[in-house]
């Protein structure tokens, strides 16, 4: 280890819970302490010196590239023209504004916020208030931020899933699981929870809670415990249960919007939400989030004395953030990036996936467009959590640490994801590939 690492790391730790801004990032610490001073195209490079190629991307805003020419230069425009106004409007803000009612199907109003968290919090919230009612249905399995109304039942640990509430009265309803502690009991109390790609218990949670809810969330393929992809009759009973009883439809785009489609994956999908959360890939790496929608939905927004929801943020609308989005999606639509970066994270994933076989090692490689996941102990095609919690966590670590050592970096957690941008390229892939046969090649011995 490098003293220069060992010394920033240590100091971290003594001033910074966990030495980290989350204890996500943390967990990068469990394959040995590591700290980053640059960043450029597919590489990071950290304070040892050391070239890693970068599949983790921040969790995945970084859809370009880090150090995107055109995008830093935008929003170093934006910053010396103001960095913040705080009142009224800017033509940037209303042409980014423009820009996502023209790209999201479901989108007619606009309001900016600073992440994905935050969108998810103020979509809840205009449901709240539309229904007049308090319930929010998730599914297992879907991450939709840090915040008390939704951060239940991301993780339950194996253990709870053999506890389920399966009563007579609940049907196949969850327990809701908290995943913090310090967590509201009436917001964890108000969460239903059911499985993902079950549209009998869909059915039968709308059925029981329909006059209570205030709105349904999800990620249109959750990509938090790497990825399942939704199935017809899932999204139709989806479709039809929240239109029948006027319950808002919430999709969490913070990771499929603008990576897996310029148009969302509500595009991609053909289902049109009443609401929609998009952030990450937006602004490429620069802290830029939205809720859009209905526009009598956002309307309850207005500041008008007469629209009673508050959203606010006093760093909402950001011009920085706001030209860097504006630059990345017309790059994003004119370069067709998703779907070159699709492209790509295809021959990813059948080329570790064969790997896997010619090592006779049990296990899968999931994912969609640019994101993919390797996940051992485990096969088939997952169609909800419980299909995933049985993955083998110690054998996918063993497989990051090796990779680190030759020179790729993802989180060592088993239940993420890798990601792909614009600046990844054949011969990544194949260095990528070279190395990962000689450390599954390990792995089976």
């Amino acid at each position: 280890m490098d003293d220069r690492t060992d010394r920033l790391v240590s100091r971290a730790r003594s001033v910074i819970p966990g030495g980290a801004q989350t204890g996500l990032r943390a967990q990068a610490y469990e394959l040995g302490d590591i700290a980053f001073e640059a960043a450029e195209g597919a590489t990071l490079t950290t304070v040892a010196g050391e070239s890693l190629t970068d599949y983790h991307l921040a969790f995945g805003p970084v859809l370009l590239g880090h150090g995107h020419e055109a995008v830093d230069a935008a929003a170093k425009a934006a910053i010396d023209s103001g960095v913040l106004y705080g009142a009224a409007t800017t033509e940037l803000e209303v042409e980014v504004a423009e820009r996502l009612v023209d790209l999201l199907p479901s989108v007619e109003l606009v309001n900016f916020c600073n992440s994905g968290s935050e969108a998810t919090y103020h979509a809840i919230r205009l449901a709240r208030a539309h229904t007049g009612n308090e319930k929010i249905l998730k599914f297992e399995g879907c991450y939709h931020g840090w915040h008390d109304y939704v951060d239940v039942s991301v993780y339950p640990p194996p253990a709870e899933l053999d506890e389920r509430n399966r009563s007579t009265d609940a049907g196949p309803e969850l327990d809701p699981y908290p995943e913090s502690d310090g967590m509201l009991s009436a917001a964890v109390d108000s969460t239903v929870v059911v499985p993902f790609n079950d549209p009998d218990a869909l059915r039968a949670a709308m059925e029981r809670h329909g006059d209570d809810l205030a709105g349904v969330i999800l990620e249109p393929v959750p990509h938090s415990v790497g990825c399942l992809r939704p199935t017809d009759p899932f999204l139709d009973a989806l479709e039809a249960e929240t239109d029948a009883r006027d319950v808002p439809l919430v999709f969490d785009e913070v990771i499929t919007g603008f990576r897996h489609s310029a148009h969302g994956m509500q595009a991609e999908l053909d289902v049109t939400p009443d609401l929609t959360c998009v952030a990450k890939a937006m602004g490429n790496g620069y802290p830029v989030a939205a809720v859009g929608g209905r526009a009598d939905l956002l309307a309850q927004a207005g500041g008008d004395h007469e629209s009673g929801v508050v959203i606010s943020g006093t760093y909402s609308g950001s011009p920085m953030g706001l030209a860097a989005a504006r630059e990345t999606l017309d790059i994003v639509e004119a370069e067709d990036v998703p779907e070159r970066v699709g492209a790509l994270g295809d021959r990813y994933r059948e080329g570790l996936g064969d790997l896997l076989d010619d090592h006779g090692i049990e296990g899968r490689v999931v994912g969609y467009g640019s994101i993919f996941s390797v996940q051992f102990g485990v096969t088939g095609e997952p169609r909800d959590y419980g299909d995933v919690a049985g993955l083998d966590g110690d054998r996918f670590r063993e497989f990051a640490a090796g990779m680190r050592e030759r020179g790729h970096f993802f989180t060592p957690n088993p239940y993420k994801r890798h990601h792909l941008s614009l600046a990844h390229t054949d011969d990544h892939l194949a260095a990528y590939l070279d190395d990962a046969d000689e450390v599954l090649a390990g792995l089976s011995a």
